[in-house]
């Protein structure tokens, strides 16, 4: 009975090792990756369209440069004779695989940098996660070109979930007051998007911003948003597979492991 009871302790002792393991390699993995952020218009189609593109290098678990702007009315040779650009792969394409190989190409084509991962948000997501902790301050000072005309723009806002969500959309940009600018087709804002969610994203993207309780909180919304789909990773490795598969208490843990050992 001794030998017995000493060998399930072995076997369980085992199992518990290999878990660890696997959750501390797969965490490594993800916190050194380059990441490549959708922001989705989930009320253009299905599963919606990318308003906002945006590529993350991180480096242990933070962002070792601001995020990358990366123009949704980019295409490739081939793809463009096809009508296709990153705004609207997903909707056009047969598959969601097959969309989310387009905007790799073309993101790769553009950055020059290999993506090793991508995130979809949609807007209602994003909305919940800035809300789930606090407003995020942007003071940003940046020049734009729309149709021939060079706007220089300059906007200080305290960004809440609800604006970050209307400026994806495009239905209101914080701080951006320029009626000429306003009256442009919302497809030639795009980088006026790109600068204001970048910046957000930069805050909300990266564990160093927030307390660790902060963190917490955000990587608990960020779980539930997982869960529900609002919120997608392409492709999962074993940690991402076992965060959306395991019950949530469970899954919470291992997030909340992860960011206690990246902080």
């Amino acid at each position: 009975m001794k030998k017995e009871l000493i060998l399930a302790l072995g076997i369980i002792f085992v199992f518990l090792f290999l878990f660890i393991y696997i959750i501390a390699s797969g965490i490594t993995q993800l916190s050194n990756e380059k990441i490549l952020f959708l922001f989705l218009d989930e009320t253009k189609g299905e599963p919606g369209t990318v308003e906002v593109a945006s590529l993350g290098v991180y480096e242990h678990g933070s962002l070792s440069q601001p995020l990358i702007k990366v123009n949704p009315l980019a295409s490739t040779d081939a793809l463009k004779r096809e009508g296709i650009s990153i705004l609207d792969s997903l909707t056009k394409a047969k598959s969601l695989e097959e969309g989310l190989e387009y905007i790799k190409t073309i993101a790769e084509h553009e950055t020059n940098i290999e993506i090793d991962r991508m995130v979809l948000i949609d807007s209602s997501a994003f909305k919940s996660m800035i809300d789930a902790v606090r407003p995020v301050p942007i003071d940003l000072s940046f020049s734009v070109e729309v149709l021939d005309t060079v706007y220089d723009l300059k906007t200080r806002h305290l960004v809440t979930g609800e604006n970050a969500q209307n400026c994806i959309k495009g239905i209101k940009y914080p701080g951006i007051y320029d009626e000429d600018l306003l009256q442009a087709p919302e497809d030639y804002l795009w980088e006026v998007k790109a600068e204001i969610i970048n910046d957000v994203g930069n805050k909300v993207l990266d564990l160093d911003t927030y307390t660790k309780r902060e963190q917490e909180v955000l990587a608990s919304a960020v779980i539930t948003l997982y869960k529900q789909d609002q919120l997608s990773i392409y492709k999962r490795n074993t940690v991402l597979t076992m965060v959306y598969y395991l019950p949530e208490s469970i899954s919470k843990t291992i997030v909340n492991f992860a960011v206690r050992r990246l902080a």
